[in-house]
């Protein structure tokens, strides 16, 4: 019996649920949940026939995208705010797309404001999600001022902190607490909130500088990858151990305690089973010496690809083939190097700590051309260290095959040695791969 307006309100302010509907459902019976899906789709139908745009951020996965355009019809057309809790994850991933450009063209999307505290990765209670704090607010016309995204070093732990936080951020004096920068209106109209995962500026200028550079194509154009690593597990299965009754080993981890080197060989036996067993020939036919991967570690994880003398596929590998042996060496080299780190975190999923990465996200990565002088040198890199171990990333001026690796990306993309020198120690800095706290420009513990 509680009355609430529906409309014309000066301001929103929400934590949206973000749990997937797999895990809700856990929560009730089979009819209950049938009733609370029959009215979802209802609601969401019925948006869809009053404001398509609107309709269209939704999707059945999550409960969290209703929120947002059912937000938007709350507000007043003229001088409202829309203030929400978010993951980061949800201004970077394809799956997020939608909602973001919605917003930014209903809205100005005035702020930003990411925790990237490690002690502390978020706004909301019982959650273990890096978050974010959106602010927008209506705008007249469409000369959007820039956003600024701000990233959080230090959590406030108290009201009073809070308040000194929000008082510092409106003041643009962030420096005891972060930094900030201001991203074009663009790029965020666009449904590129990339800043939002970078505690240093200068890393996502530098990644959206590698995204449209001329040198570079996408990985799909020159690769053909193979299986998932879902259609790995759906079809095949680890052999009991002590046998290996049909020959076959794959790639059953991307541990760091196991994975080390670019060059790598297969270590689990496997036999044909799962729920679709009976695509096992197809999965394997469709093995590569290539191998990239599905998820990894962002602070102890090592290698984002490695190369093998086997033609094989893995459970948390996408096998790909290259035009040449040396080629698929020379995407080896460049996704285990900054500049391909940086592009790989620059599309992170699930988490920032231990991203994961669809086939079409890999298959989208900007890579070196086939036969071009950066391909070349990246071959003739992985030669020369492809059985050095390659340190985690907050080590990287400690590695010796990261140097020269990086040399060899500098070629591919035309520039100094130097400039990726910096790229690499400004990566080796930031908290989701350190698991601390940022540098402070004031010296705040």
């Amino acid at each position: 019996e509680i009355r609430f307006p529906l409309h014309d309100l000066d301001g929103v302010i929400m934590n949206a649920p973000f749990t997937d509907h797999m895990k809700r459902g856990r929560k009730f019976g089979r009819a209950t949940l049938k009733q609370m899906q029959r009215h979802e789709l209802e609601i969401r139908n019925t948006l869809h026939k009053r404001d398509p745009e609107a309709g269209s951020v939704i999707t059945t996965n999550s409960i969290r995208t209703f929120f947002t355009p059912l937000a938007e019809k709350l507000c007043r057309s003229e001088q409202a705010f829309l203030a929400k809790v978010l993951p980061v994850t949800a201004c970077t991933g394809a799956s997020g797309l939608a909602e973001r450009r919605f917003l930014a063209e209903r809205f100005h999307v005035e702020r930003i404001v990411t925790t990237h505290d490690p002690k502390r990765i978020a706004f909301s209670e019982n959650t273990s999600i890096h978050e974010s704090l959106l602010i927008c607010r209506r705008h007249p016309g469409k000369n959007r001022p820039p956003t600024e995204f701000v990233s959080l070093r230090k959590m406030p732990g108290s009201v009073d902190e809070a308040i000194k936080v929000a008082d510092a951020i409106a003041a643009g004096q962030t420096a005891a607490w972060g930094r900030a920068c201001r991203w074009p209106p663009e790029r965020v109209e666009a449904g590129d909130w990339t800043p939002a995962q970078w505690y240093d500026e200068a890393l996502a200028e530098a990644a959206l500088r590698l995204e449209a550079h001329n040198d570079l194509v996408a990985a799909g154009s020159a690769l053909t990858t193979g299986a998932t690593r879902q259609a790995a597990q759906d079809s095949w299965k680890r052999a009991p151990e002590g046998q290996d009754p049909y020959g076959v080993q794959v790639f059953g981890s991307v541990s760091a305690d196991i994975r080390s080197t670019m060059l790598d060989a297969p270590e689990q036996p496997v036999v044909p089973g799962g729920r679709r067993a009976h695509l096992h020939d197809r999965v394997r036919a469709s093995g590569g010496h290539l191998m990239l991967a599905a998820r990894y570690d962002t602070v102890s994880g090592r290698l984002t690809a490695l190369w093998s003398e086997i033609s094989t596929f893995g459970f948390g590998w996408v096998p790909a083939t290259g035009p040449t042996r040396a080629y698929e060496k020379a995407v080896c080299a460049w996704w285990n190097s900054t500049p391909g780190r940086m592009l790989l975190l620059n599309r992170r999923a699930k988490k920032l700590t231990y991203p994961e990465w669809a086939k079409k996200h890999l298959e989208a990565l900007p890579v070196p051309r086939p036969e071009s002088l950066g391909s070349k040198a990246l071959a003739e890199a992985w030669a020369e260290v492809h059985d050095l171990e390659l340190l985690p990333m907050r080590r990287a001026e400690e590695c010796a095959a990261r140097q020269v690796i990086d040399a060899a990306a500098a070629v591919a993309l035309d520039v100094s040695k130097d400039e990726v020198a910096d790229w690499r120690r400004r990566l080796a800095r930031e908290p989701t791969i350190t698991n601390r706290r940022g540098p402070s420009d004031e010296g705040v513990s």
